[in-house]
C-alpha cells in the first residue's frame, strides 16, 4: 500500500492532484485545515492494517515540527532586490541573511505569507484518533458480519441442529428470537413450531354464532374499519337477518367516509345513521335498541390530533355500553403496536382485529404482540370481498397464511393447502 500526504490551497486543487498522480483507484484517509490551506492524505492498494502506523508516523512527525524553534517565515522577492544571473541578491538594508530552516519538513506546501492568519493549535493525537475510531467501527461490523454469516450456515451445513434452523425460519415471519426459540426448542420443522405458537393466540367470540350488542371498531388511519364494519355486518345480516343490524358512523371528516358506509348499508338492507356529536351517538344507540348488533365505525387519526381524543370521550361517556375492537395492520413491528396501545389501552379494549394479511409478507410481530400483551383476536381479513375475507381465528389458516408468505413460496402460492388466494381490488 502507498500513501501519500497531499497540500495545497482548496480541496478541489488537491483531489484534482490526488487523481492525476494516483488514479481513479485512490482512497481519501484523513482531510484537514492546515496554515495556509488543506491537507489530504491518499492512498492507492488500501490495506486498512497500515493506517495505525502512518498514523503514528504523521503524529511524531508533526510533534517534531512543533518542538522546534519557530523558523522566520521565507521572504518573498520584490523589485527592489532583483536575482542576478548567478544565483546572488543584492542585500537589503538589515537584511541578516537567510533564514536557519529546521530538518523536519513542513506539513503544509503553501508558504505562509506575511499577513497570513496565525496557525490554529492541532491536537497531535487528534489524526490518530480519528483512524483509530474508524477501524474500532470497521471491526464491530465485520465482527457482527461474521456472525451473521456462522448463523445462516447454520441452516446449511449437514447435521444442523433443527432448533437453529427453525428458530431462523421464524424470525423471517417476524417473531423475535428470544419469543420465538422456546417454540422452536423440539419442534422438528416450522409447521409444527408454528401450530405451538398459534395455540397460545388468545380468541374472542364469532358473533355470528351468539352473544350481542354495540361494538366500536377503533384503529389508526387506513386500517381498513369502515370496509371491516361492512364484512362483519354482511355476516351478522346472513347469520340473522337485516333486521338484527344497525350502523352507526363517527366518520364525517373524511372524504366519502358516510357515503362509503350508506353504499355497504343500502346493499346489505340495514339503516345507516351518522353521529356528530356525543348526543347524536347515544340517540341513534336508543333508536337502535331493539337490534341485536349495532356496530359503530369510527374515525382514524393521527395520535397528535384532539379530534381523537374527542371521539375516545364519546365512548367513554357510554360505559360498558359499546364494546371496543381495535383493529390492527399485519406485517408492522412491534414499536407500531406498542404505540397504539399506549393510545387505545386505556379505554377498556375487548379484543382485536387483524386486518390486510393479504397484504404483508410477515404478520408474526402482531401474532407475539396478542400473546404477550394479552389480546384475544376476534377475527382476521385477507382481502376486499365482503363478507368472503373476513375469518374467525384458526390455528390451520392462519399458519398457511403465514407459511405462504415465506419467500421461497412466492412462486408456488396458488397451489396446495398453504396457498391464499388473491381477490380483485374493488373499489369502494
Amino acid at each position: 500500500m502507498k500513501i501519500m500526504r497531499y497540500t495545497g490551497a482548496n480541496t478541489r486543487e488537491v483531489l484534482a492532484r490526488i487523481r492525476a498522480e494516483l488514479g481513479p483507484d485512490a482512497v481519501i484517509l484523513s482531510n484537514r485545515e492546515v496554515v495556509g490551506g488543506v491537507e489530504l492524505m491518499a492512498a492507492v492498494d488500501f490495506d486498512a492494517r497500515y493506517i495505525q502506523a502512518e498514523a503514528a508516523r504523521a503524529a511524531q512527525a508533526e510533534e517534531t515540527v512543533r518542538s522546534a524553534p519557530a523558523a522566520e517565515p521565507a521572504r518573498r522577492p520584490s523589485a527592489e532586490t532583483p536575482s542576478s544571473p548567478s544565483g546572488s541578491a543584492r542585500p537589503r538594508p538589515g537584511y541578516a541573511g537567510p533564514a536557519v530552516r529546521d530538518a523536519a519538513p513542513e506539513p503544509a506546501a503553501v508558504a505562509a505569507s506575511p499577513v497570513a492568519p496565525a496557525p490554529k493549535a492541532q491536537r497531535p493525537s487528534e489524526p490518530q484518533a480519528d483512524v483509530a475510531g474508524e477501524l474500532e467501527s470497521l471491526r464491530a461490523e465485520l465482527r457482527d458480519f461474521r456472525g451473521w454469516v456462522q448463523e445462516r450456515m447454520l441452516q446449511v451445513l449437514p447435521g444442523q441442529a433443527p432448533a437453529s434452523a427453525t428458530v431462523a425460519q421464524l424470525e423471517a415471519l417476524g417473531f423475535e428470537r428470544g419469543f420465538c426459540a422456546p417454540f422452536a426448542d423440539g419442534a422438528q420443522d416450522l409447521d409444527r413450531a408454528l401450530s405451538k405458537i398459534l395455540e397460545r393466540l388468545p380468541t374472542g367470540r364469532d358473533l355470528s354464532t351468539g352473544a350481542s350488542g354495540v361494538f366500536a371498531l377503533l384503529g389508526a388511519t387506513g386500517v381498513g374499519k369502515t370496509t371491516t364494519v361492512a364484512k362483519l355486518a354482511a355476516r351478522l345480516v346472513l347469520a340473522h337477518g337485516t333486521q338484527a343490524v344497525g350502523l352507526v358512523t363517527t366518520d364525517t371528516y373524511r372524504i366519502g367516509g358516510v357515503e362509503q358506509l350508506k353504499i355497504y348499508g343500502r346493499i346489505l338492507g340495514v339503516p345507516v345513521v351518522v353521529a356528530r356529536n356525543a348526543e347524536e351517538l347515544s340517540e341513534h344507540l336508543r333508536a337502535f335498541a331493539s337490534r341485536r348488533f349495532v356496530l359503530v365505525d369510527t374515525i382514524g387519526l393521527s395520535p397528535r390530533d384532539q379530534r381523537l381524543e374527542e371521539q375516545l370521550q364519546w365512548l367513554s361517556s357510554l360505559g360498558t355500553q359499546v364494546q371496543r375492537l381495535l383493529l390492527l395492520t399485519g406485517g408492522m413491528g412491534r414499536g407500531f403496536y406498542d404505540a397504539l396501545w399506549r393510545l387505545y389501552g386505556d379505554h377498556e379494549v375487548a379484543g382485536c382485529v387483524l386486518t390486510k394479511l393479504d397484504e404483508t409478507s410477515m404478520f408474526g410481530a402482531a401474532i407475539q404482540w396478542l400473546i404477550e400483551q394479552p389480546l384475544p383476536l376476534w377475527y382476521y381479513t385477507d382481502g376486499q370481498r365482503v363478507p368472503e375475507d373476513l375469518h374467525a381465528p384458526s390455528v390451520d389458516k392462519m399458519k398457511a397464511l403465514l407459511l405462504a408468505s415465506r419467500p421461497q413460496e412466492q412462486g408456488g402460492r396458488g397451489a396446495g393447502p398453504a396457498s391464499v388466494q388473491q381477490p380483485k381490488r374493488q373499489s369502494a
